[in-house]
């Protein structure tokens, strides 16, 4: 049977924090438009690689926590689950309870432990018509007296995510140019497809997914996730307005093969959107 590993250890980029190996019975599965609000709401006409080494975040939040000098607090006491076997991953239901255990808990456990942090993390909340599957809130400051959204996760069935269709939207790998921007965004505008973005497939349903999810909650930071694959999406080009998501949008994708990473990247994923989100 495997060690338990403390939470504090956790989020190291390291084979023992890989997530548990639950089988996929479905192989793949095609995302779903559903809502006018996903339909009535635009893409970004590209993505780049994702400017920011979310682990790296992580790394360096951990670093600095309390824990980190502290041998009996609570994050270097408590441990991660060990894996249950009884997991069967049927729905998008049984993704959300893996994900609750081994990949949520953990972060939101080392975020409420902060003592810089104040923050809440719910499920099924509304904003403008909308509702995600969990939303993460900064707590009150001297911007904003009110709890604020700084990000959100959206959980999907096995099989939905499909890393190789966000690759093809992809441009750049680096911060393009403004030009380089400019003629990108003609090009997706000729597109034979009429969808306007370099996003298709489910991706393109994915996308404007979250793209509605960061219009609503008024952050550009949102992830998706199926356990085959981890997508941070960061909108960095959202104007101040937060009525559309920008030109183009930053991305990473970390597949199950490097779910070790997947816990430290979500947790530098939501400390930077902690820091950096709109206050209001």
């Amino acid at each position: 049977m495997a060690q338990p590993v403390r939470i504090s250890h956790s989020f190291a980029n390291i084979p023992g924090n890989a997530l548990p190996n639950y089988p996929n019975p479905h192989g793949n599965a095609s995302a779903i438009m559903s809502g006018d609000s996903t339909r009535n709401t635009d893409p970004p006409y590209f993505a780049i690689a994702a400017q920011n080494n979310w682990h790296a975040f992580s790394t360096n939040f951990m670093a600095n926590h309390p824990a980190a000098a502290t041998a009996n607090h609570p994050l270097n006491v408590e441990t991660v689950y060990l894996p249950e076997a009884a997991a069967h991953h049927n729905s998008e239901g049984d993704v959300v309870r893996s994900a609750a255990m081994y990949l949520l808990h953990p972060a939101n456990q080392a975020l409420s432990t902060h003592p810089n942090i104040v923050t809440r993390c719910q499920s099924e909340a509304s904003a403008n018509g909308i509702r995600s599957d969990i939303t993460y809130y900064r707590g009150p400051t001297p911007q904003n007296p009110n709890f604020k959204a700084f990000a959100v996760i959206e959980f999907k069935k096995r099989g939905v995510i499909k890393p190789n269709e966000f690759a093809t939207a992809v441009r750049f790998p680096n911060h393009p140019t403004q030009p380089q921007a400019d003629v990108t965004v003609q090009a997706a505008l000729s597109l034979a497809n009429n969808k306007e973005t370099y996003f298709d497939g489910d991706a393109f349903v994915l996308i404007k997914q979250a793209a509605s999810y960061a219009v609503a909650h008024r952050t550009p930071y949102i992830a998706l996730f199926n356990w085959d694959f981890l997508v941070l999406v960061h909108f960095s080009q959202m104007p101040q307005t937060m009525d559309y998501v920008g030109d183009y949008c930053e991305l990473q994708v970390i597949p199950y093969a490097q779910s070790a990473s997947m816990r430290g990247a979500l947790l530098g994923f939501l400390a930077h959107a902690y820091q950096n989100a709109p206050a209001v």
